[in-house]
């Protein structure tokens, strides 16, 4: 772990304050001196008490029975949940309460993630979307970007290849998915992960000029969301980019099979950036790059090998906000 790097961009996620780093990190500020873990060489800037913290950890790297793994008599307990929840939004119109959080689902499912992402399909797919990213961010000038909710660092690999140059980080609420990212699937200790909330980030005030995000803000719950957007208001200095999910923006189809799913929010993002004044350079929807998508496919034989069908490319809107910093 590259001390020094890390001391660039992290700071108390509970006070803001400067940190130091040894075989700890410690916040400088005398009216805080919050400790935080580093555990496989990932600095663990998440708020709570850090021994209490760090057995979550244990527990999750060592307990592989997620729930993908249960069943009830005989049938995978996602299917019954699903099939659960379907039934009462389209037999009685009911919908149940969002997730409110969703670190300790992840701790656990990021076990399997990395291999269940590449085995099954998901990133002959999606990849169609981080093209997309790419093909955007190579217009922009910039010299650093992270990704908020970076998993086990698929999208951060790529950047990192296309922009040698640039300072690459990523942060996740996930140990098992950093875990497996600097491991297995990364491999680069020049790419900074960090183990913290995207509510909550660790990092200093326009430390990174491009925050983005894929997938992942459609998880914060909408009591949270303005917290997640604020803190990438104040980490980026240039720009802000999502591809994320907006019902307002999608397939009549889409939105009907994801009305029920407690796991996935729609948010406006067009709405929180503009009340923030900021202004938006970009937005496509699925009707902008359908045409693209269509070919794209069109090339592709491999199916996603799940039960649930394959969602296209309504899945995601892709939006760019400028931040004003980027003017100063």
């Amino acid at each position: 772990m590259n001390n020094k790097e890390y001391e660039k961009i992290l700071l108390c996620p509970g006070c803001h304050g400067e940190i130091r780093i040894s075989d700890k990190i410690v916040c400088g500020n005398p009216g805080c001196k919050r400790e935080y873990n580093i555990i496989d060489d990932i600095p663990i800037m998440v708020l709570g008490q850090s021994e209490k913290v760090k057995q979550e950890i244990i527990q999750a790297k060592t307990q592989n029975k997620g729930i993908f793994n249960k069943k009830i008599f005989g049938i995978p307990y996602y299917k019954v949940d699903y099939t659960i929840k379907k039934n009462l939004y389209n037999l009685f119109g009911i919908k149940l309460p969002k997730l409110k959080d969703q670190r300790d689902y992840w701790l656990r499912r990021g076990n399997e993630y990395c291999n269940e992402f590449q085995k099954k399909g998901y990133e002959t797919l999606e990849i169609f979307f981080q093209d997309l990213a790419i093909k955007e961010l190579k217009k922009l000038k910039f010299n650093s970007i992270f990704e908020a909710g970076c998993g086990f660092g698929w999208n951060i690999k790529r950047f990192k290849k296309e922009f040698p140059k640039a300072r690459v980080g990523g942060l996740d609420f996930s140990h098992t998915q950093l875990f497996n990212g600097k491991n297995k699937y990364i491999r680069d200790d020049s790419i900074l992960l960090t183990e913290g909330d995207a509510t909550r980030m660790p990092f200093k005030d326009n430390a990174y000029d491009v925050g983005f995000s894929l997938g992942v803000f459609m998880n914060i719950n909408k009591k949270k969301i303005d917290k997640a957007i604020n803190e990438m208001v104040r980490v980026c200095k240039k720009y802000i980019i999502h591809l994320e999910y907006d019902e307002d923006n999608t397939t009549d189809d889409l939105r009907k099979r994801r009305a029920f799913k407690t796991n996935i929010i729609s948010h406006n993002y067009k709405k929180l950036y503009e009340k923030r004044g900021l202004k938006i350079i970009k937005m496509l929807t699925y009707k902008d790059f359908l045409d693209d998508y269509s070919s794209f496919m069109r090339d592709k034989r491999a199916e996603v090998n799940r039960w649930e069908q394959w969602e296209g490319p309504g899945k995601y809107i892709l939006i760019i906000v400028k931040n004003n910093k980027s003017e100063a």
